[in-house]
Formats: C-alpha cells, structure tokens, sequence
C-alpha cells in the first residue's frame, strides 16, 4: 500500500474516531443544555405564580380556589408541552384534576388507582427542590415543582416547607427535535471541516512529501555504472538529507569502481608486458602466439593484430568457421586445464601445428595460450 493511500486511510479513521468520541461529547451537551432550558422554562412559570400559590394554600389548606384552578388550567392551554397536570396538597392529596372524580383524593389512592408516572412529587416535598425525572420512555419529563412557604419549626432546621406541589408531565418532542437538529448540524459541520482539514493536510503531504519522493525515486533510477551523479534538486528536510546521502554514496561507489578499473588496467599492462617477455622466450621465431581470457577475447598477441571499428579482438574474429580445428582444440583445452592440446590446420598452402593449453590462475582468472607454429621442412 503506498504511503498516500496509507494516509488517506489513517486520516479517514482518526477523522471518524473522532467525529463519533465529538458526537457523544455534543449530543450530552445538546440534551443537557436543551433539557435544563425546558425544565428552567417550566420552574419559573411557575415561581411566577408562586405567591398566589403560596396565599391560597395558606388559608385554604385543603380547598382549591377559583384563582388557583385558573393558574392550572392556564398552564395546560397556554402551554402545548404540558401534557397532564396534577396539582396536590403537602400531604399528597390531591388539590386539583382536570378530572374533578380525582379532587381530594389521597395520594395512596391516587397512586394505585390511576398511578402517577415516578414518584417525582415525593421527591420534590422530601427535598423541597424540583424534581425531574424522565418518563413515557424518554418522551417526556415527569417535574414535580414544590411551592415552598416560611414555616418555624421544621425537622431539618430551616425556615421553609413544602405547602404544595405542581405535577407537571412535560413533553420532550420540542427540545428532541432541537438536539436532533444540532446533531445534524454537528454533523455536516464535522463533514466540512474533515475534508478542509484534510484537504490541507494532503495538499501539504503532496507538496512537501510525496512529489519529491517520486523525483527522488525517478533521480535514482536514471542513476547508471555511466552516470554516477544523482540529479536532484537539493532540500534542507529529511528528504534532501537522504538524497545527500544517496548522492554521498554513489560518490564513493565512484570512486571505488575508479580505483579498481585503473587497477586493472595497471595489472592488465603489467600482465601484457609479462606475457610478451615470456612469449617471446618460449615461441619459436616465425610462430604465431595469441593469449586469451576466458570469454576468448584476445589479450596479447606477438604479431599486430587490429580490426577497424573494434577495442577488443574476440577469437571468431581471427577465425571464421572455416577452421573448426583450431576452435575444437580451443574447445578441448578448455575442458581439461592444464594440458596441452595440439593439432594441425592448414591455412594458405602453410601446415600449422596448433597447441591450446588453460592455465588457471591462483586470482580465479584463467589465461588461454594458442600458439601456431610452422610445420617443420615446409
């Protein structure tokens, strides 16, 4: 897999990871922010009607008013989200039903005769705080809003008590639907922002990555053993630190194989001029001597010896495939190093005596000796 597909890839998945640990993050802020400002809406209708509130269940204890069913019934048409209402004494008991049959009922029957949703109302009296708990499977909010009123004497110590409490069931469609809203624009907005972010984040990775490493990879392989040099425009990052590299080794590869060539360059002359001392010792006068290498290229010969438009003379440049003598006799010598092989050609009216031998040498190079010596008395 190459690196931009790599990218790709990994951007995709921490770009998800995050979007979905974000979502999370937003979608409890959305609901706690949406739900806290719904059940606010709901305490402080309300405390704004508290003080009546609090006049009429301090004089009338146990009877509903006229002003208090008012403020009941106001809630309930003045506000969709207010499914059901029940408005009861300190004791439980119930102060006002849109149902009348309910009126006076104690909490006890209430309870198991219809059933309240939580025991949200409870809470609120015990603790003197509102109290929402969710109901109707998450539809909705159970709040039960306690009226509080100055009393002495209290258990807990304080001056306050629980005179009453409003029991509203409170639709959550409303504050879903903004969540749900938000989320979607969570959502979109999260898209947009992964693919500018992205796009910067891969323009960058193009620009700074991915096309120098295509020249530098495209510089490497033009390099040749004819042009050791490294074309590549120079960089102060990681990347031109490695073409510096590169280019700092074929340098030396360079010179390395510019040391060995002249080398054997020098023992080539060195080996030339001893084969001619020794050719010209060992060979009869009038004969002709040649030494090859192993691949049958001539390397010295103790006549002239030059073919227009070549540096090197191979065997089968000298003979054709006229004389198949010489060349078996090549090939034989070939196959057992060491002995000598001779045979006789004749070329131009002339008899030759044709003697190979292989000599190995101790470096691993092998060095053939094809020497052509007249016929005596012809």
């Amino acid at each position: 897999m190459k690196l931009t597909s790599k990218w790709i890839l990994w951007f995709v998945l921490v770009a998800v990871y995050a979007s979905i640990i974000g979502g999370l993050f937003y979608y409890n802020l959305f609901k706690f922010v949406f739900d806290r400002k719904l059940q606010n809406e709901m305490i402080e209708s309300v405390r704004f009607r508290t003080q009546t509130l609090v006049e009429k269940l301090t004089t009338s204890p146990r009877e509903v008013s006229f002003a208090e069913a008012e403020i009941m019934k106001s809630f309930l048409n003045n506000d969709d989200r207010i499914k059901g209402l029940i408005y009861l004494n300190y004791d439980g008991s119930i102060r006002w039903h849109k149902n009348t049959e309910f009126l006076k009922m104690s909490y006890q029957d209430y309870n198991n005769q219809v059933g309240f949703e939580t025991n949200a109302p409870v809470q609120a009296i015990e603790h003197k705080q509102p109290r929402a708990i969710l109901a109707s499977k998450g539809d909705a909010y159970d709040m039960a809003i306690p009226i509080i009123a100055k009393c002495a004497n209290q258990r807990d110590g304080s001056n306050t008590c629980a005179v009453g409490v409003v029991d509203m069931m409170v639709s959550r469609v409303d504050a879903k639907k903004l969540i749900h809203t938000s989320m979607k624009r969570y959502a979109i907005g999260a898209v947009i922002m992964m693919l500018l972010i992205g796009g910067v984040l891969y323009l960058f990775l193009l620009l700074k990555i991915i096309r120098p490493l295509e020249a530098l990879k495209d510089s490497i392989e033009a390099v040749s053993l004819n042009n050791l040099a490294l074309d590549f425009t120079p960089r102060r990052d990681e990347i031109g630190d490695v073409a510096q590299a590169i280019s700092t080794l074929m340098t030396q590869i360079n010179t390395e194989i510019k040391g060995m060539q002249d080398v054997e360059i020098m023992s080539l002359e060195k080996e030339e001029r001893w084969w001619k001392t020794i050719l010209a010792v060992t060979v009869p006068r009038g004969s002709r001597a040649m030494v090859m290498d192993e691949n049958n290229n001539v390397l010295y010969a103790n006549f002239e010896l030059k073919i227009p438009g070549k540096t090197r003379v191979h065997l089968l440049d000298i003979f054709d495939g006229r004389q198949q003598e010489i060349i078996q006799v090549i090939g034989e010598a070939l196959e057992h190093p060491k002995k000598v092989l001779r045979s006789s050609v004749s070329q131009k009216d002339v008899k030759f005596v044709v003697k190979a031998v292989q000599l190995p040498d101790d470096a691993g190079k092998s060095r053939i000796v094809l020497v052509l010596e007249p016929e005596k008395g012809k």
